[in-house]
């Protein structure tokens, strides 16, 4: 019984091993939403991301990034404001992003996950460019979202709603963590 015990402990310490943790650097990392209305387009960029990363042997294993609705900037206190009433901030206050099913290519990672915003997860896929120098990552890319199927009342202006979908822009910086 003792050398079963001493086996298992052995395997799960080579897996805990195994594993790299990167780190998302928030100073450097930044999420950008653009959105439209008939009279004009703006966009709101949000730079206190959270996020980590884990690499088993060769191959990224899970990645999870957070962030909180608040932090998004229009650079339009208004707009920001009448935002986090529609979007429920006080309901709703994250959104989350997790993946565990994660291929690479040369210069490319594809994330297969459930994004949750707006009180609801949905499935989304998100082909990641990606540069790796040593101790550091980069994941860049975007993706549209529809506010309508995360339930999003759309505001209206001079009698139109605003466009449904808006365009999303990461580019995210990790630091792997020392052991």
């Amino acid at each position: 019984m003792k050398s079963y015990l001493c086996w298992i402990f052995i395997v799960i310490s080579g897996v805990l091993v195994a594993q790299e943790r990167w780190v998302l650097d928030s100073d450097k990392s930044l999420i950008t939403y653009e959105a439209s209305h008939f009279l004009h387009d703006w966009e709101g960029t949000n730079q206190n991301v959270k996020g980590v990363l884990i690499e088993g042997e060769d191959v990224f294993d899970k990645i999870a990034i957070a962030m909180y609705v608040r932090d998004f900037d229009s650079k339009n206190s208004s707009r920001d404001n009448n935002a986090l009433e529609i979007l429920e901030v006080l309901q709703f206050p994250k959104i989350e992003f997790f993946s565990d099913e994660i291929q690479k290519t040369d210069q490319q990672l594809k994330f297969s996950g459930s994004l949750n915003f707006h009180g609801i997860e949905l499935t989304q896929i998100l082909n990641t460019d990606y540069s790796q120098k040593q101790n550091q990552l980069v994941l860049k890319g975007g993706f549209s979202l529809t506010l309508s199927d995360f339930e999003v009342p759309l505001p209206s202006f001079m009698m139109r709603k605003m466009e449904d979908e808006i365009k999303l822009k990461y580019e995210l910086h990790f630091k792997k963590l020392d052991r």
